[in-house]
């Protein structure tokens, strides 16, 4: 995948974490599960490691994440 700020190809991999991921429009304060409105769940569980599939531009320094 080439990147979409400077069309330089991606590494492919993963976005881990040793709980689960949520992308929001704020930040919290804690990692208390399940996600709250608004917010997009990234991983299916939340007390064992996740990971997300994820391209990253060394350039930019940017990661793209697929979520499904």
């Amino acid at each position: 995948m080439l990147c979409p700020w400077c069309d330089q190809e991606m590494a492919q991999g993963f976005l881990q974490s040793s709980r689960g991921v949520v992308f929001g429009p704020e930040k919290r304060e804690s990692a208390l599960w399940p996600p709250k409105e608004g917010e997009v769940k990234l991983t299916k569980r939340s007390w064992t490691l996740s990971a997300v599939p994820a391209r990253h531009c060394a350039r930019c320094k940017r990661v793209v994440v697929e979520h499904g």
